[in-house]
């Protein structure tokens, strides 16, 4: 079977390997991986700027959609057949991860999906909603969970409530197709007026410039019923922070899912007080709460928005382009 390869930091370092595919043992099944996403997390491992010390190789990117082809005994939950995604942290199961639940992740402490064929247990691979495409499910396990558990989990989001996303990313993209599902309405930002057309085509109840409102805080907040939104999907970090407080209403959230503005806060305590701020830091979600969004994608019959698809070949290229930016939605390679 073929497999990306890590030897050393660097996307120049990236070569294809062919090892024997494995054979499940008792209480394991192999998947046939057809398509892995990327996410900015996995183009930052291969720099070796996420995990400087990590152990090498690694076999890169946490999110693929793969084939049961085989059950080992005593597998009952799986058959030949299933569309599964395995889960970016394999032993968080549900609840808060207090001790060892996020010790591994896929794509840097076990090994990524940018390979043929991979060995799981039960518990760390879900069935994805049967109008998916491998394509399609590839898409979900770390952007669409964590769109799900920042909507869900953290700010309880319901019908009539406002959201607010920053910029038009996987997650991004992700937090406004789950936020309409949840019957609430949704402010998009974006830099591009072109990605602002789009966002609206997906749903957006209204959509905001950056570049020519460099105060977008304050009119998000007007939108917002003039009181401010329940639950900001806050990607920028720094650089986006103190707005994003602006926009919020008295009590609400901020899923902080990343910082492509910064790894600061840029705020002060006052900011927070003033809101009555709820600063909650994201990483993802557990099994659990992976079923629970497909139960939503299946019953909306939602399709995550595939901005662009690579070869398998092509890997290095795609893990290129996340860090432009230029993308809207996912970037898939198809294996």
């Amino acid at each position: 079977m073929r497999v990306w390869h890590l030897p050393a930091f660097g996307i120049e370092n990236l070569s294809i390997l062919e090892q024997d595919v494995p054979e499940p043992g008792p209480g394991e099944l192999l998947v046939r991986f057809r398509a892995a996403s990327v996410n900015y997390r996995d183009y930052q491992i291969v720099l070796g700027e996420f995990a400087p010390t990590a152990d090498l190789p690694i076999v890169p990117c946490s999110d693929g959609g793969a084939e049961v082809v085989a059950v080992g005994d005593g597998v009952a939950e799986f058959a030949e057949g299933d569309l599964v995604c395995p889960l970016f942290f394999p032993e968080w199961q549900r609840g808060d991860p207090l001790t060892t639940e996020r010790s591994v992740s896929v794509g840097l402490e076990a090994p990524g999906t940018l390979r043929d064929y991979g060995l799981y247990r039960p518990r760390q691979v879900v069935k994805v909603a049967s109008h998916l495409s491998p394509a399609e499910a590839s898409c979900f396990p770390c952007a669409g969970l964590t769109a799900w558990t920042c909507l869900t989990e953290v700010a309880g989001v319901g019908p009539g409530d406002w959201v607010l996303t920053i910029g038009t990313g996987g997650v991004a993209i992700f937090t406004l197709q789950f936020a309409k599902a949840l019957g609430a309405k949704v402010i998009v930002t974006s830099g591009s007026d072109e990605k602002i057309a789009r966002a609206k085509e997906l749903g957006a109840d209204h959509a905001i410039n950056y570049r020519e409102t460099p105060e977008w805080g304050l009119v998000a907040r007007e939108v917002a019923d003039g009181l401010g939104v329940k639950c900001v999907a806050e990607t920028g970090g720094e650089g986006t922070l103190p707005q994003s407080v602006a926009a919020l209403r008295r009590n609400g959230w901020i899923g902080n899912v990343g910082y492509l503005a910064g790894i600061g806060l840029g705020l002060t305590v006052y900011d927070l007080i003033e809101r009555n701020a709820n600063l909650h830091g994201m990483s993802v979600g557990h099994r659990d709460g992976f079923i629970a969004m497909m139960d939503c994608v299946a019953q909306h019959e939602l399709r995550p928005i595939i901005h662009r698809e690579y070869a398998f070949e092509d890997a290095p290229a795609a893990l290129a382009e996340i860090h432009d930016g230029a993308h809207l939605g996912k970037l898939v390679v198809k294996i």
